[in-house]
């Protein structure tokens, strides 16, 4: 997959240069064929690129908003499952100040800060709100990030790794921060 808009651009120039090649030795036959049959090729391939990147582009929102809703009504069979086996966390909190690794590690800390999760009765909800958030496509990883918080007085920042595992994004790492104005 092409990353846009990049290598689009110089895949257009480049295709341009070709046309313009092909214009110059207008005698040549064959190159203006093969020059024609690259423009089509090219055409085609950025086509197909931009068509998948934005289907990933819809899937990875769709599995983070999945990921949201989820934390938001403590819906623990959504929420574990929208990590990867082995996904790494970096926590806010000083109580969890280490790497968190795997899927058990992982479960026994969200469960000890939300015992929400497994509580039959519960009827809290949270109530996150992603703010600027933005998604970047590698190939078959995504970078997601965005804020939480007002932004004045505290700023909370959010980053998901994640990685296309059998059609799915799964998220393969979070890592949480969170800064407070200094009112000193």
């Amino acid at each position: 997959m092409l990353p846009v808009p990049v290598n689009i651009g110089r895949l257009i120039v480049f295709m341009f240069e070709l046309c313009v090649m092909a214009q110059d030795n207008s005698n040549n036959k064959i190159m203006k064929t093969k020059a024609l049959l690259l423009l089509i090729i090219f055409s085609l391939l950025i086509n197909f690129s931009i068509k998948a990147q934005n289907k990933d582009s819809i899937a990875v929102m769709k599995s983070a908003t999945d990921f949201v809703t989820a934390f938001n009504n403590f819906n623990w069979t959504t929420f574990r499952t929208s990590f990867t086996d082995d996904a790494t966390i970096f926590y806010p909190f000083w109580d969890q100040a280490s790497r968190i690794e795997g899927r058990q590690e992982r479960d026994t800390v969200w469960l000890t800060i939300f015992p929400e999760f497994v509580d039959t009765k519960n009827t809290r909800k949270l109530h996150i709100n992603p703010k600027d958030l933005k998604i970047q496509l590698y190939g078959q990883t995504a970078i997601v990030t965005f804020h939480l918080g007002d932004g004045v007085n505290r700023l909370s920042r959010r980053t998901l790794v994640m990685i296309k595992e059998e059609d799915q994004w799964k998220i393969a790492h979070l890592h949480a921060s969170s800064l407070s104005k200094n009112n000193n």
